[in-house]
């Protein structure tokens, strides 16, 4: 599984100052966020999160995700990374803060006000089943073509 990781003592940092700021790993939710390029800060949870809301929260591993909330439902969110097909169940007292912005390239992009911020979260979700189509049907079929048209004539035969 991949997921968009912070480092644990984020936290600690988190409930101290009720802001942080650091770089994520992986790339669940690229193309947003890029592995150990950009910045984002976290803050604390002072709001109702709602939809398009990229929560920080805690796995049962006990490592720390950055997913966006898709829906909220029967007191839990249901979440996933930009870049994931697989849905994910989350309860609201495993979220630890939420993104508050983030720097990209230097340039500072705030969630709430952004309008290219929007325009990506409209893309994104909107998007999705096209992407769901070309990982899961369109590429693996592509290869098994190019596999049965081209083998027989790598292999000498």
């Amino acid at each position: 599984m991949s997921e968009t990781h912070i480092d644990a003592n984020i936290e600690k940092v988190l409930a101290e100052n009720g802001l942080v700021m650091t770089s994520t790993s992986g790339v669940s939710m690229y193309p947003m966020l890029r592995h150990r390029k950009d910045m984002v800060v976290i803050e604390t949870v002072k709001r109702e999160l709602k939809s398009n809301d990229v929560p920080l929260y805690r796995l049962p591993s006990g490592k720390l995700v950055l997913h966006r909330i898709l829906k909220v439902k029967n007191n839990e969110y249901i979440i996933r990374g930009d870049n994931l097909l697989m849905k994910e169940h989350v309860k609201p007292e495993r979220i630890i803060g939420v993104l508050k912005e983030f720097y990209r390239n230097g340039k500072h992009v705030d969630c709430a006000t952004s309008r290219g911020y929007k325009l990506y979260i409209f893309y994104i979700r909107h998007s999705y089943y096209l992407r769901y189509l070309w990982k899961k049907i369109i590429r693996p079929t592509l290869g098994k073509i190019k596999r049965f048209i081209i083998e027989p004539f790598c292999s000498g035969q």
